[in-house]
Order: C-alpha cells, then sequence, then structure tokens
C-alpha cells in the first residue's frame, strides 16, 4: 500500500512542506499496526460466513503527527480506535505503543468521544481532576494540574460549573482537558464534533490545532467530514469497507498554520477530489441498485 500526495501534476510543493514531511519521517514511531484483524461475532458467538470488521490493517504513528481516520460509514473506523485504545480486542495481528503490546486501556493513551463521556455529578475541575486523582496525586497537585488543563482550552472560568451548565463544545473541551491531564502520549479521537453545529465545529477545531501546537502529544483523529479531515491532518487514513482495509495513506499538501481560509485552495480542493474518489468510487452505479418509488404526478419531473 502507497503512500501518495493526491495532486495533480501542475501543483508543487513548497520547500516548507517538503521540510516538514521530513521532519515528520524522521521521528521515532509511537504506534505501530500491523495486520490488524477484528472478525465479527454475532450473537451465538458464531460470526461464519461474514467478513472481517477489519482486516490486515497496517500503518505507523510518528511522534507529534495529526493523522486523521476517513472512510464510509461500517468501514470499521470506530473499532479500530477502540482496539488502539485497549477498549475492544481484537482478533489478530498486534497493535503495539512504545514497543509495548496494547492489551487494554492505559495512560499513555487518551480517549475522547463524540457522546458527552463527563461525570454529570461533577464540576468541571473535578472531572478533569479525576485522572490524576486516580493515578495518586494529590488533591491540591489535582487541582493545580486541572486549573493549567481548562486554562488551555480556555474554560479557566467555568470550572465550578457542571456539564448540565456548558454547551456542547465546551463540553468536548473539558473532555479534552481531562483526557490531557494524564499526560497522554496519543490522543485518540472518534468523532469528538460530530454532534457539534458546524460554526461550534469551525471553533472546535480551531481550538484542537492550537492545543496540538503547545503539547506535546500525537492526535489520532476518526471524522467522517472531508474538509475537517484535510483541515486537520499531517496524514490521511482512507480505509473502505467490507473488510475494513486501508485504501491509501495520502500526505496532506496544504501549509501549517491551517486557518478555514485554505478550504478553495488548489490543494486543498485536489486532495478533497481524490478522496472522494476513493470513498466514492461511482455513485451513478450505486444509484441504480437503489430501489424506485416514485410519490409524484406524472410530469412532474423535479431534476428537469
Amino acid at each position: 500500500m502507497q503512500e501518495t500526495l493526491a495532486l495533480p501534476d501542475y501543483l508543487d510543493l513548497s520547500p516548507d512542506l517538503v521540510k516538514r514531511f521530513r521532519t515528520i519521517e524522521s521521528r521515532e514511531t509511537i504506534l505501530r499496526i500491523e495486520h490488524l484483524r477484528k472478525d465479527f461475532v454475532g450473537r451465538n458467538g458464531d460470526g461464519a460466513g461474514m467478513p472481517p470488521v477489519l482486516g490486515d490493517i497496517s500503518f505507523e504513528v510518528k511522534r507529534r503527527e495529526f493523522i486523521c481516520v476517513i472512510g464510509a460509514s461500517g468501514c470499521g473506523k470506530s473499532t479500530m480506535l477502540r482496539i488502539l485504545g485497549g477498549l475492544e480486542p481484537r482478533t489478530g495481528g498486534d497493535v503495539r505503543m512504545n514497543g509495548h503490546s496494547v492489551s487494554g486501556p492505559g495512560a499513555d493513551r487518551g480517549m475522547v468521544f463524540q457522546e458527552y463521556t463527563l461525570f454529570p455529578w461533577l464540576t468541571v475541575k473535578k472531572n478533569v481532576m479525576f485522572g490524576p486523582r486516580m493515578s495518586g496525586h494529590g488533591k491540591d497537585a489535582s487541582e493545580a494540574e486541572a486549573l493549567q488543563w481548562l486554562d488551555m482550552v480556555g474554560l479557566s472560568e467555568r470550572a465550578d460549573a457542571y456539564p448540565h451548565q456548558l454547551s456542547g463544545g465546551m463540553k468536548q473541551r473539558v473532555a479534552i482537558a481531562r483526557a490531557l491531564a494524564n499526560y497522554p502520549a496519543i490522543l485518540l479521537m472518534d468523532e469528538p464534533f460530530g454532534a457539534l453545529d458546524a460554526q461550534t465545529r469551525c471553533q472546535m477545531q480551531r481550538h484542537l490545532l492550537q492545543i496540538w501546537k503547545n503539547v506535546d502529544v500525537t492526535v489520532l483523529f476518526v471524522t467522517h467530514d472531508l474538509d475537517e479531515a484535510i483541515l486537520l491532518a499531517d496524514r490521511i487514513v482512507v480505509l473502505g469497507a467490507r473488510p475494513g482495509r486501508i485504501l491509501e495513506i495520502i500526505k496532506v499538501p496544504v501549509d501549517r498554520p491551517r486557518h478555514q481560509g485554505q478550504l478553495l485552495s488548489p490543494h486543498f480542493l485536489a486532495i478533497k477530489k481524490r478522496l472522494e474518489q476513493l470513498i466514492h468510487p461511482d455513485d451513478s452505479e450505486a444509484l441504480k441498485d437503489l430501489p424506485l418509488m416514485r410519490m409524484t404526478q406524472v410530469g412532474d419531473e423535479a431534476e428537469d
């Protein structure tokens, strides 16, 4: 499986981009996935005749890299992330974090989900303190850590609020702060902005990029939004379905720092076109297989 830049020939890379790609490639590998496989298991414990959820997934993640994973619905994106986080067993292959095989959850991996997973009975500050306290840190030290991370995500003034008093974007910022309070080497994010409105989502993307810039952490981010993947990632892992497999790993040739104004740049549009080709190779053929049901009067041709 080959990494590509997914650009037409007339688009050249800037010297800064070439330097950035070489810098990333020279860093140490912190996460290694080798021939990862996950089989389907039915209610009776038998998955005979069903295709694997994931089949032979292999790639590496470098320190301080930002990788996005995209693919059609049902390709196993979330399943893969849960396996990497140690929340779900794998059927075959190996996952190694800093050289150690992953067999369960660990403080070296922080997770942020699409659903709001804060403890509703705890204040914002105490939610962020939870990890350090569970790790044996004292109350004063944990509180100082929590306030530091809340300041990082711009929520120090809401430290004593409860989750139900926060907006969706604020809740996810608290979830990110809580995950980072354990100083993980990698942050695993499963469509964390998928439930937010478009404006809040853009704000959260900016917040995340700013946090990633200032914190020594690697990010593996699952999304179904192509613009979001290009805006955030150094590389994009594209998964195909039935079984889940890597179609391509694409380096993102868009200069950093990233911003919404780049959405219409030639590089951005070229890579988006390539992603659409991979995920939806021939929509016209797929439409032919849809059942035909007519609920309008004859002669009322909406698309004419």
